[in-house]
């Protein structure tokens, strides 16, 4: 397959510089290079098949998709983010979907229940509420701000 080396050096450019998902990758080349567009007069045009084989084949010891993802999510835990908010940030990210359910369940085994303690335990703080005596009306405020936040009904539920 003759491909620019332009075109490759740019993928890879691209990959190093935003680290998107496979997905992505493609989507971002097929707009500079599809016929038509801004670069394809000057370094020609790609199809399917040859976005296909730069991501394979060029750049497969470059991407690292695995690595990216865990580095994603450890990032949204550390900002204390919930697991739907995080599942969510990576659709958006079109990423493998299948692979990044199962590292975000490695990651989520006990550790939801604790981000929705400790938001629950800084919500009533804020409110001078005091969790033993919360009367109904300021018990639906508080689950209101933590579904806000991206937690899940069931888990909140649990904890009252």
């Amino acid at each position: 397959m003759e491909i620019s080396q332009k075109i490759i050096d740019y993928a890879i450019w691209y990959y190093l510089k935003y680290y998107p998902s496979p997905k992505k990758l493609e989507e971002k080349l097929i707009s500079k290079f599809w016929p038509e567009s801004e670069k394809w007069k000057i370094y020609g045009w790609i199809s399917i098949e040859e976005i296909n084989y730069i991501l394979k084949e060029k750049m497969q010891s470059i991407i690292q998709e695995e690595e990216v993802i865990h580095s994603k999510i450890r990032l949204l835990i550390q900002k204390w983010k919930s697991k739907k908010y995080i599942k969510q940030k990576l659709f958006e990210r079109r990423e493998d979907m299948d692979k990044a359910i199962m590292i975000l369940e490695t990651y989520f085994e006990n550790w939801e229940k604790e981000n929705i303690e400790r938001e629950l335990n800084k919500i009533l703080s804020k409110l001078w509420i005091d969790s033993w005596n919360i009367d109904f009306e300021q018990k639906n405020k508080v689950i209101q701000k933590l579904l806000l936040k991206w937690f899940d009904y069931r888990e909140i539920k649990e904890l009252f």
